[in-house]
């Protein structure tokens, strides 16, 4: 019997959700390596709304910017918070989670998401799943695999 894939990495040119891309899980977990320093909010806020529509329940920040990319996504989650909570988890005390990594390695930051990215209670099941999106950086993503299947993480 095939083991059911755990982690993808996909590329991206610019931060947009990728094309085609179908997650096999209600929920998930996500990294994204990009350069966001120069990026308008309305992109990065219109990226993170994206992914907490498809499911997203905890987001691994990491690249030039990161912090500034942590904390758009945080007031996305906050604003659906005060108004048509989507997003919310089945109780008070789940929250989507949210951490950046700008003073880490990729391979360190990639190891933190493989390992200890936990949802809260009420999001962790069925959120097995971990996407990992590189954007306009090829060599983010070569790195990202070639760690993934360093570490025999399932991918």
């Amino acid at each position: 019997m095939e083991s059911e894939k755990k982690f993808e990495v996909v590329s991206v040119a610019k931060l947009s959700w990728p094309q085609g891309l179908e997650v096999r899980s209600r929920k998930f977990r996500m990294f994204v390596a990009a350069d966001t320093t120069d990026l308008e909010t309305k992109a990065i806020s219109d990226f993170a709304r994206e992914a907490l529509n498809r499911g997203m329940v905890y987001l691994c920040a990491w690249g030039p910017g990161c912090e500034r990319f942590h904390d758009i996504v945080d007031e996305v989650v906050i604003e659906d918070d005060l108004n048509e909570r989507k997003f919310a988890g089945p109780s008070l005390t789940d929250a989507i989670m949210t951490t950046w990594h700008s003073n880490e390695s990729l391979a360190e930051a990639i190891d933190f998401f493989a390992t200890c990215a936990m949802p809260t209670d009420g999001f962790a099941p069925d959120s097995d799943f971990r996407l990992l999106v590189c954007v306009g950086n090829i060599r983010w993503t070569t790195e990202a695999e070639k760690y993934l299947h360093s570490a025999r993480f399932l991918i």
